[in-house]
Formats: structure tokens, sequence, C-alpha cells
């Protein structure tokens, strides 16, 4: 007669976890934030938008300069008389700056200014505007003679 010989295994699941591998996890995941978020301040790049408008506005007043017949200054506003015999007024409106043909009409130049100011002197306009963060910026067009 032969024994039959009986094996018991002992069966483990792998299939979840434990409560120290969860807690681990969450402290290796902290970690990595916390390092992280500084990092992806650094990579933010700052934003230039307010100085490409105010370029933009000095190209657009050049521009009106050089193709103008007569510049002149009349309380702080800017007024240009162009090939076609209008006249261009540039001003400040509120928080913008705007440009008028012929007193009529309202094209915004430039948003978010504190401060406008146009002054002719020596054959040279000065442009100088102050935006909303209080950045000053300047531009000096040549004026070509008996245009004041």
């Amino acid at each position: 007669m032969t024994k039959k010989r009986y094996v018991c295994t002992h069966h483990v699941s792998d299939s979840g976890f434990t409560l120290a591998e969860t807690i681990i996890s969450a402290t290796l995941i902290t970690i990595l934030l916390i390092f992280t978020m500084p990092l992806l301040k650094l990579l933010e790049s700052p934003s230039y938008s307010q100085e490409l408008s105010v370029l933009q506005f000095f190209t657009f007043i050049e521009e009106e300069i050089n193709t103008a017949i007569s510049v002149r200054v009349i309380n702080e506003n800017l007024h240009i008389v162009d090939s076609n015999q209008r006249e261009i007024s540039i001003s400040k409106y509120g928080r913008d700056v705007r440009r008028r043909v012929d007193y009529q009409g309202h094209e915004l130049l430039i948003n978010d200014i504190d401060d406008f100011s146009v002054e002719i002197e020596n054959n040279i306009l000065n442009v100088s505007i102050t935006d909303k963060n209080g950045e000053g910026y300047n531009k000096r067009v040549p004026v070509q003679t008996g245009f004041q």
C-alpha cells in the first residue's frame, strides 16, 4: 500500500498595496512636487506685450511724422496734416491713446497708459509714455524745419 502525500501550499496575493507602500509613494510624490513648483516658475517667460505695443506705437508715430506736411503740438496733443490734407490728432483718451482723423472716428493706438506727453523742441518731436506699471518709454523723432 502506498501512502499519499499531501502538500499544503500557502497562496499569497500580490495584487494589493500595503499601507507602508502607499505612505512611501505619497511621500515621494510630495517631495517631487515641492522641488518641481519652483522650477516651473523659473521657466515662465516674462511678458513683453506692453513693450511690443509701445514699440509698435512709436513706429506708427514715426511713420505718420515722416509722411506729414505739417506737425504741431497743441495742448499736449499731436496734430499732423498728411498729404491728403487731413488733420490727424493723436491724444490721450482716458487710459488709452487714440487717433482721430478730421476730428472724427476713434482709433485706439495703445492701451493702459498712465501718462502721454508730446513736445517739439529744436525740430525734434519728443514722445513720452508711462505705462500702468510705471515703466517709462521715450521716442525722439526728427521733424523737418517749418513743421512746428
